[in-house]
């Protein structure tokens, strides 16, 4: 039989395992293979390109508060820059759930299920009206936007950890154009051998955004992960998967 669903008991665990990453890790570093593809509103392909980046986050708590800051280096300077939006968050996306951030959310749990044959509790999130959002950012090169979220997180019955997470926007925005957003992120084990330590971190996410009369797919895939310890700062470590 399955147990009723405590959301205080799914948040509580799903934010020691958030508080976790941003303890263990001062910041990581990992290959990232953007596949960009641009259709019409009719679903034609006009436009596809794939492009490779030395990615690099650095996140953790500073004045009580979570920041972080994403890097992208092109590694191969002759190919076409098509990043015309780019979305930054998507690797932090779980830490809506770090117990800094998951006021900023209306927080309900649906119910029991299951994700990769794991079980798994599905609790719903919506950024909440009185607080500014601060999860995810659009940036194009003249401008940012901070955007108001809403989804689904997959978080595994017997640990906490985030296995999928689901979002969209609360709202367009009217000055890009842009009506929906829809990410997906899939994430996997890393096992971080030198502290015993294994962290959950992005495998896949996946951006569809819908300007109206067009539409894009961004699949971003990432790999060779390197982890920086908080405790030995100056080595790099670079976990088996």
């Amino acid at each position: 039989m399955t147990p009723p669903c405590s959301l205080p008991d799914v948040l509580n665990q799903a934010g020691m395992r958030a508080t976790s990453l941003v303890s263990h890790l001062q910041n990581f570093t990992a290959h990232e293979r953007i596949r960009y593809e641009e259709m019409d509103d009719l679903g034609n392909p006009d436009f596809a390109s794939t492009e490779d980046f030395d990615y690099f986050v650095d996140f953790g708590e500073k004045a009580g508060a979570l920041a972080s800051h994403e890097t992208r280096t092109q590694i191969n300077k002759d190919s076409t820059d098509v990043r015309e939006a780019r979305d930054t968050g998507l690797a932090v996306l779980a830490l809506i759930f770090h117990p800094l951030m998951r006021d900023d959310y209306d927080m309900r749990c649906e119910g029991y299920g299951a994700w990769n044959e794991q079980p798994a509790w599905v609790v719903r999130f919506q950024q909440k009206k009185d607080k500014k959002p601060r999860t995810l950012s659009l940036h194009t090169p003249t401008s940012s936007h901070n955007v108001s979220l809403k989804g689904r997180a997959w978080i595994a019955a017997d640990s906490g950890e985030i296995m999928h997470l689901e979002t969209n926007l609360v709202a367009g925005i009217a000055i890009l154009g842009l009506q929906g957003n829809a990410v997906s992120v899939d994430y996997g084990p890393v096992q971080f051998h030198s502290q015993q330590v294994e962290l959950w971190l992005p495998k896949t996410a996946q951006a569809y955004a819908d300007y109206g009369k067009r539409r894009t797919i961004i699949d971003h895939t990432f790999s060779e992960f390197q982890l920086f310890s908080v405790q030995t700062q100056q080595q790099i470590e670079k976990p088996k998967e």
